[in-house]
């Protein structure tokens, strides 16, 4: 009777763990539930030489957690890593796998899973910089003189996009301007089918612009009208008159010769 009594209350003991177990996993999955959660997280370069530089690489990519609730629901995209390891890496293109550290949950995808990229050596180049004006300045005025210090920049970057670079620009907006004026302006690498480069760095990135402002001229022929003074003698007149040069360009400012028709000489004393 004793044993059969042991028995029982062993069958008891396993059944109510089972039943504890059973429990526990029926409430974590009704409370705490296994979920998927999807991250976008920054794609970081390791193991890249110095003097090699990377092409087209996607700055960030989506990862995929899985666990439970509690647990991804807590994970931060700080949380996650993603990189690509450039160990050993020769000049060209070639596909790398993209590989990803978590502290929360297991992952379970990635997009993209691998990339294409072209590694090239870093390299550099000196140029000279263009001032580009944009806008129209006060009435009146007109620019005289631009300056830009330096005038002379290094572009760093893959060796193959250095050599695609057609000029460097500095644009200087003159909308409204009326006073001499300096500022600093981005200096810009620029195709030769006109599209910015922003792969490629520049040092310094900015340059200082000197204006010069003036006031606006223009120029107009005249021709050249002679006055007489004076009477002549009897039994003369005067045949003819005539200049040398017969017209005269004039410049000035708009205004000034917007009403002459003719430039009168000093008198001629008959």
């Amino acid at each position: 009777m004793k044993e059969q009594e042991k028995r029982n209350k062993w069958v008891v003991r396993i059944f109510a763990f089972l039943t504890a177990c059973a429990l526990w996993l029926y409430v974590m999955n009704e409370q705490n539930p296994i979920i998927e959660r999807t991250f976008t997280v920054p794609l970081a370069k390791i193991n890249l030489a110095e003097n090699m530089i990377v092409n087209n690489m996607p700055e960030k990519v989506s990862v995929r957690l899985k666990g439970p609730r509690t647990t991804i629901s807590s994970a931060r995209e700080k949380d996650i890593s993603a990189y690509v390891d450039f160990s050993d890496t020769a000049k060209g293109r070639h596909n790398f796998d993209i590989r990803v550290k978590s502290n929360y949950g297991e992952v379970t995808g990635m997009n993209p899973e691998a990339v294409i990229l072209d590694i090239d050596k870093l390299g550099e180049r000196e140029m000279e910089a263009e001032a580009r004006i944009i806008g129209v300045p006060g009435s009146g005025v007109t620019i005289g003189k631009l300056e830009l210090e330096p005038a002379r920049v290094t572009v760093k970057g893959a060796s193959n996009r250095l050599a695609a670079v057609f000029k460097l620009i500095v644009l200087v907006d003159v909308t409204g301007r009326d006073k001499n004026f300096e500022q600093q302006a981005n200096v810009v690498p620029i195709a030769m089918d006109g599209s910015e480069m922003h792969d490629l760095s520049v040092q310094p990135d900015k340059v200082q612009i000197k204006a010069l402002m003036m006031k606006q001229l223009a120029s107009v022929e005249l021709p050249v009208k002679p006055v007489i003074s004076g009477v002549l003698r009897n039994n003369y007149t005067i045949s003819s008159i005539k200049t040398l040069p017969e017209k005269v360009r004039l410049t000035a400012e708009p205004a000034v010769l917007a009403n002459l028709t003719e430039i009168k000489t000093a008198p001629v004393i008959l």
